[in-house]
């Protein structure tokens, strides 16, 4: 997303800090007994769009209503026993961080909040068991509070729109694949221009999914456009995957040396290329994407015709015929699926326009190991910081505890988790200093509810500023939070310094002992992050060999493309090794899949099984010999084909080759953790 213009930037800031103070007031008005609750649920839901807040605050909701009815039945089991209770709740913790680790975006949330909430109910449950019940409304009623402020303030008074942002996101992405189409085939069949921008086209369309599922709680008509707004991204990957094939197949037929074939194609790919805009001009909306579907549709016959009349004037060799008849295949494949992307993107301008094809859900990477570490991580945090609470009885000890559940859970997947860890202990810092300041030498000076608002007004409005920059958001928010945290907000105040020190503290040494986790449970050698994508990368291989063919292509793309933004995201020393990998394996899944989705008869399946169990082997135990057992399966199902094929399974030759030539160029695939140097070194030696 783009950064925001100051003036949004101070709309945000006022906005934000107008449903602090309305949350707090009312708390203060309805006597609950933590008002700082609702303050900083205010801060951690706070969003520049209304669409945001309302996704953020629904599954808040969720996850609180879900943590609290745990907390009341740990209590209810476990009141006579708080050791036991304290495991139990360590035990739910690591469920929730192992939940918040496999899913994405807001249903992560929706499990961080189970935890966090179950221990900020639970803790000071524990201490006086009888006030179980009347704690557990007191702190959901805050936090709804805080919810409903902000959501109402956020839809009210200058709402920020998402749709708008969203429909501009999907305008673009349209705009720039049709000019990078066109740029593609424009140039004869050159791999480096997929190189320089494959990165951009493999990984971005991932960005609509997020948009599309928060747009939808703010607009109705967001909402009826979202499952053709799904089958756009789906469609967008299988485009691109389809170009990314097209651009290896003609890198494979120039080292080959196969100018006769790469000439006899000139012609009608310099055709394609013009027909990718109508009169040189790209569609700026899905309002002037309906002539360009016309023109898609009276093209696809015409250049099956140029393909036919093309192979048969033209003097080839075997191999040239079979190549050619090979990019034809996918140069046909590529007009079919830039007609449905495009219909699909037309579509989006009738709202009441139903699709007619069933909109895959996008399927993104997940990691049972990466869970389960997770899961584990945060046990043992929580187990950590209960024993030492028993051990000393500090009063703050179920503090440190719930803040390390937060960071548990917040930073499970994040890219740099220490670096996170210590911008938020920048923050907690600097808003333990502030929160000192105001307890201690401002609000004394200050009386009434007036007073307070005035006197919080230039610290939140400095955690709000930074909260609202992308580079120092987290640690912005970490200020806000331990300002509110630390602060005893109360109707009667009590200016205690050493309460507030106590406070500050817990959470510091929360985080820190958080942090010590992370850096004990985690892959931070370049080698065994290495391993991790690679085994991965393959994993996704083996799946796509084996996996039900039911939405396998939409699978397999979205999957492969998130792992790859992960490598971006969280490994970037490894992206010049790893990114022609992972397009490898883009490129080779597509292969298999096709074959699996042109085997419509059960001869044509039991005729391919053999073969792709022995490649699925061969993947999640890589080897030399088994890559050698899966070339050599593959060869023999294509002779056997090629020599008497039914008409059901001729379909199947054209990835059946493809997928012969990736797995003869890329000897990796057989020692994939070995150097580059020695896989190329033995390949030579053999």
């Amino acid at each position: 997303m783009n950064e925001p213009t100051p003036s949004l930037r101070w709309l945000f800031i006022g906005k934000t800090f107008l449903a602090a103070i309305l949350a707090l007031f009312i708390s203060f008005r309805l006597q609950l007994a933590a008002p700082s609750t609702a303050l900083v649920t205010v801060f951690i839901i706070a969003q520049p769009q209304s669409g945001l807040i309302i996704a953020k605050g629904f599954y808040r909701i969720l996850g609180t209503s879900v943590g609290s009815l745990m907390s009341v039945l740990l209590i209810a089991l476990c009141a006579q026993n708080p050791t036991l209770f304290l495991c139990a709740l360590s035990l739910w913790v690591g469920l929730c961080v192992a939940g918040a680790a496999w899913f994405r975006d807001f249903q992560a949330y929706a499990f961080m909040l189970a935890g966090y909430t179950a221990c900020l109910i639970g803790f000071p449950a524990i201490q006086n068991p009888d006030a179980t019940f009347s704690l557990a409304i007191n702190r959901v009623s805050e936090i709804y509070i805080g919810i409903l402020c902000t959501a109402i303030v956020g839809d009210v008074l200058w709402p920020q729109r998402l749709t708008p942002q969203l429909v501009q996101h999907v305008r673009q992405q349209y705009r720039d694949l049709l000019a990078f189409l066109q740029q593609a085939v424009a140039t004869p069949l050159d791999h480096s221009i997929q190189d320089d921008d494959a990165i951009h086209f493999v990984v971005r369309i991932l960005e609509l999914e997020p948009l599309r599922a928060a747009a939808i709680f703010e607009d109705p008509q967001s909402r009826l456009r979202s499952d053709r707004l799904r089958l756009f991204s789906a469609d967008f990957m299988r485009l691109t995957t389809t170009l990314h094939t097209l651009q290896q197949m003609g890198r494979r037929m120039r080292a080959q040396g196969q100018a006769a074939a790469l000439a006899a194609l000139r012609p009608i790919i310099d055709s394609l290329a013009r027909e990718m805009s109508v009169q040189g001009h790209i569609p700026q909306c899905a309002a002037e994407a309906s002539p360009l579907l016309r023109q898609l549709a009276s093209f696809r016959p015409w250049l099956a015709q140029r393909l036919l009349d093309a192979g048969q004037r033209q003097t080839l060799s075997a191999a040239e015929a079979q190549d050619f008849a090979d990019v034809g295949a996918l140069l046909t494949r590529l007009i079919d699926e830039l007609f449905d992307l495009t219909a699909t993107y037309a579509s989006l301008l009738d709202r009441r326009h139903r699709p007619t094809r069933p909109a895959p859900r996008l399927n993104l990477f997940t990691s049972r190991g990466d869970a389960l570490v997770a899961g584990l991580r945060a046990v043992l945090t929580m187990l950590a910081l209960n024993a030492f609470w028993i051990d000393t009885a500090w009063p703050q000890g179920g503090g440190a505890a719930t803040i390390a559940c937060v960071a548990c859970a917040l930073f499970a997947t994040a890219p740099q988790p220490q670096r996170a860890v210590l911008q938020m202990g920048l923050g907690f810092g600097l808003g333990l200093i502030a929160a000192t300041l105001l307890n201690l030498i401002v609000l004394p000076q200050l009386s009434g509810f007036g007073g307070l608002a005035l006197g919080l007004f230039p610290f939140i409005t400095f955690g709000l500023w930074l909260a609202s920059r992308p580079r120092s958001a987290g640690l912005g928010i970490a200020f806000c939070m331990m300002l509110s945290n630390a602060l005893p907000v109360q109707n009667l105040m009590h200016y205690d310094g050493v309460l507030l020190l106590n406070n500050g503290l817990s959470q510091l040494l929360g985080l820190s002992v958080a942090g010590v986790a992370f850096s004990l449970l985690q892959r931070s050698q370049t080698a065994q992050q290495r391993r991790y994508y690679l085994r991965h990368l393959l994993a996704q291989l083996a799946e796509a060999c084996r996996g039900h063919r039911r939405h396998q292509p939409h699978r397999f793309d979205a999957r492969t493309r998130d792992l790859l933004r992960l490598i971006l995201q969280r490994s970037p020393t490894l992206v010049p090794e790893l990114l022609p990998r992972a397009l490898t394996v883009l490129e080779l899944g597509d292969a298999v899949i096709e074959m699996r989705l042109k085997a419509d008869s059960a001869q044509a399946r039991a005729a391919l099984r053999p073969a792709l169990t022995t490649l699925a082997d061969a993947l999640q135990r890589p080897r030399p010999e088994g890559r050698q057992q899966a070339t050599q399966a593959l060869t023999a199902l294509l002779r056997q084909l090629s020599a008497s094929a039914p008409e059901d399974l001729t379909p199947l030759l054209p990835a059946l080759r493809r997928a012969l030539h990736i797995l003869a160029d890329t000897p990796w695939l057989g020692a994939p953790e070995k150097s580059d140097a020695y896989v190329q070194g033995e390949a030579h030696a053999a």
